[in-house]
């Protein structure tokens, strides 16, 4: 039960990351870009971990993008007085 939980969890929160980055990118919002980051940390960061070859450790190139667009939004937005 507890394997069928976590794969549950995984893959909402891939879910989650796709649709938030899918509409921060749509909306250009660096809120929903910096928790869809947030939310792909996890699962990614499994993937990178679990093996040793190089293909796997692609796999923290995803948040790094989405934290870094993220930022870039942010600079890009007016300052609000």
């Amino acid at each position: 039960m507890d394997f069928l939980l976590m794969g549950i969890l995984l893959w909402s929160l891939v879910i989650a990351a796709l649709v938030l980055a899918l509409y921060g990118m749509w909306k250009r919002s660096w809120q929903a870009l910096f928790w869809a980051a947030v939310a792909s940390l996890l699962p990614m960061g499994l993937i990178f971990m679990g093996d040793d070859g190089w293909v796997f450790k692609l796999a923290v190139l995803p948040p790094l993008l989405l934290f870094v667009g993220a930022f870039f939004l942010r600079q890009r937005e007016p300052a609000r007085r």
